[in-house]
Parts: structure tokens; sequence; C-alpha cells
């Protein structure tokens, strides 16, 4: 029923309703406001110590796009790993499977950028939103994922680049599996894995496994969550006979996995 329709038929909810939006404007106002001057803090408080930390000032500097897709303590715990990488100078290439519209992949790239490094990034996704949903994937909770959810466009994350100044990545457009061997780099330094599903995971280790260099990480999107448990179960089948197996750690819903 429209507002309009309200106002006509019951004046005194149409009331109820307008002072209710006025509530949630002003609260999403005040939260908005109440982030910022966090921020301002935190900013001031890295200035005033001369704090270097790298990935901190990443994150306190760039605004996380509003995808839903990534918190702020994921982009930490990607950074921070791919930090190592790039101190100890592990051979091979960067690839993200699972871009989006990029909310990682400018991050990313932002700390390529300050290590001035020479490593290759390359991003991966279907830009068709998830595939199909197998037994798996299956869960009892109330949040459910299906196919063509997460759909978006390479446009998107195109612009994304651009409307940050940040050098765009090597985009490969398909589904994990299907794309050919030769869309991969030889070596792989540092891998994110964010597929949601069962089968993007396994096609996600299938290609970039063999070609990860030794000590090189793996970051696993969303391991161990209720919502999406075939990627746990991925990460569990793959390596079952690897020396990998069970190695990897938790890190509020993200794997990390080192090569040996």
């Amino acid at each position: 029923m429209e507002l309009l329709d309200i106002k006509r038929k019951n004046p005194q909810l149409s009331r109820i309703i307008k002072k209710m939006y006025k509530y949630v404007s002003l609260n999403n106002y005040i939260t908005f406001k109440l982030r910022a001057i966090k921020k301002f803090l935190k900013k001031l408080f890295f200035r005033m110590t001369k704090n270097n930390n790298i990935v901190e000032n990443l994150l306190l500097n760039y605004e996380i796009l509003d995808s839903g897709m990534i918190l702020e303590n994921h982009l930490r715990i990607i950074l921070t790993n791919l930090k190592k990488i790039l101190d100890e100078n592990i051979d091979g290439d960067i690839v993200e499977l699972g871009c989006n519209a990029g909310s990682t992949s400018l991050f990313i790239q932002r700390l390529l950028n300050i290590y001035k490094s020479n490593k290759q990034f390359h991003v991966y996704d279907s830009f068709e939103g998830l595939p199909e949903k197998h037994n798996e994937d299956m869960n009892n909770e109330e949040r459910q994922y299906k196919l063509g959810d997460c759909k978006t466009k390479k446009e998107i994350l195109i612009n994304n680049s651009k409307l940050a100044n940040i050098k765009l990545p090597k985009i490969h457009v398909g589904w994990f599996g299907k794309l050919p061997d030769a869309e991969y780099p030889k070596k792989i330094a540092f891998a994110f894995f964010d597929g949601d599903f069962y089968t993007s995971i396994i096609d996600s280790f299938n290609k970039v496994y063999p070609r990860m260099s030794t000590k090189s990480i793996l970051l696993i999107h969303d391991y161990k969550w209720d919502v999406l448990p075939g990627v746990e179960k991925a990460c569990v089948d793959f390596l079952k006979d690897k020396p990998e197996k069970e190695s990897i750690v938790y890190n509020n819903r993200i794997g990390v996995m080192i090569k040996k």
C-alpha cells in the first residue's frame, strides 16, 4: 500500500509511520557521524604516535566499498598476510578468485603499489553471480544464497578502480574451473578464494594449488561460516591427501593456509 493511500485511509497510522521514518533517518545519521568521529580519532592517534603500520594506515585512509561482502577485519587479515609475502619476497604472482566489484581488489593493489611490487595481480570472476547450489552447500540457517546471487558487472569493477585511481588488475572473465590453465600464473605467491560455494572452492584449489610456491599463502573467505558450509567442506575434501591437511588456521571467518 502506498503511503498516500495510508494517509487517506488511516491518518493516525500515517503519522506513526512518518515518526518512524524520522527516527530511522536520525538513528542512521547518528551512527554515520559516530563512525566518522571514531575514524578521525584513530587517524589523529596514528599521527600523534607516528605509527607506521602500513595495513592500518591503508584501512584508515581509504573507504571500503559498501558491498556488504567484506568487513574491515577481513581486509586487515588479507593485507597482513599479503604483507608477509611481500616482506619475504615469496616467488610468484597474486590471484583473487571471486573479485566481484573490487572491494578487496582495491586494497590489494594499494598495498602492491606501496611496495612498488612487480608481481602481477590477477582477478577472476564469472560476473554472473553464484553457480548452482549443491548438497554440500545446504544449511539450516535463515540466510540462504542461491543461483545468481552476488551478480555484478565487469564494468563496475573497472569503474571502481578508475574512481580510486588504482591500476587495473588483469581481469579474467569466466567460471574458475572452465578457464584455460594458461589464464593462471605459472607461479603464485598469494591467493584469496571468495567463491562461496563448494564447487567454486574446489575449482579454485584445482587451478591454484599446483602453482603455489613453497611458503606461499592462501586465504579462504567464509571459512567455517555456517551460512556457507560448502566452503569448509571443499577445503577438507581437497586437502585430505595433501601435506597441508588440517593445517588451515581459522581467523574471523577466514581460513589461512601456508603451502608446504
